[in-house]
């Protein structure tokens, strides 16, 4: 498998060599360029296409999130994983809306940070652990819960609500699951499984299982249990 491409961006110096010398003792990684803000960023990003991009949120002129947003939209397949101090949950719902894909404390562990950074490779959506139970409760605001809590579907729809089953159903939709993976899971049978998804899809306002994943992609939720 060839390496992970990386660019770090990050305006201290001391932390960015830091993130580098890490990234570097890891044989799966390649750093292939720095830079020191947002503009740097997305400079670098066109000339060098990384796989993915370590992104700072608090830096001169051109901040992350600004950043964030022109790169996830001008190179889709390019990932962006934030790593920041910040444990604002403002900063983080920000990120992942203009497209981030993971969003890590500069507190995590180097194997910490290496892991966040292959499963954001790979194609899931990951939160530090210590910002994970702020999703679990955003979703259960988002899309209601056993006490008959309600939120909102892709149209604004205030009326949403989905049992617990449906939210065990929706998170590993997001995960990725086919509905034999997800009968298997919870020990039921696929046309249970199909019916739960109609129901969510119906109640979300979505066309699809990929829109619903999207959905809770977007709300950090892909495990129930807070790890990645």
């Amino acid at each position: 498998m060839s390496n992970i491409r990386v660019l770090v961006v990050d305006d201290h110096d001391l932390f960015r060599r830091g993130l580098i010398e890490v990234l570097q003792e890891d044989p799966d990684m390649e750093v292939i360029g720095e830079a020191r803000n947002g503009k740097e960023a997305i400079e670098m990003a066109g000339e060098l296409s990384p796989d993915l991009v370590f992104m700072d949120l608090n830096m001169p002129g051109q901040n992350g999130i600004e950043a964030t947003a022109f790169i996830t939209q001008k190179w889709p397949d390019m990932k962006v994983l934030v790593l920041t101090v910040s444990e604002e949950a403002g900063d983080l719902y920000q990120a992942l809306s203009v497209g981030a894909r993971g969003y890590v404390l500069k507190i995590s562990s180097p194997a910490e940070i290496l892991d966040a950074l292959r499963q954001v490779h790979q194609g899931w959506v990951v939160v530090s652990p210590a910002m994970a139970p702020r999703f679990l409760s955003d979703l259960s605001q988002a899309t209601g819960n056993a006490g008959g809590g309600r939120g909102q579907g892709r149209g604004g729809n205030n009326d949403v609500v989905l049992t617990v089953r449906e939210q065990e159903i929706l998170r590993l939709v997001a995960r990725g699951l086919s509905n034999a993976g997800i009968a298997g899971e919870l020990m039921v049978s696929e046309n249970t499984v199909k019916t739960h998804i109609k129901n969510i899809l119906g109640k979300l306002h979505m066309k699809n299982r990929s829109e619903a994943a999207n959905y809770a992609n977007r709300l950090g939720i892909t495990q129930s249990d807070g790890s990645p």
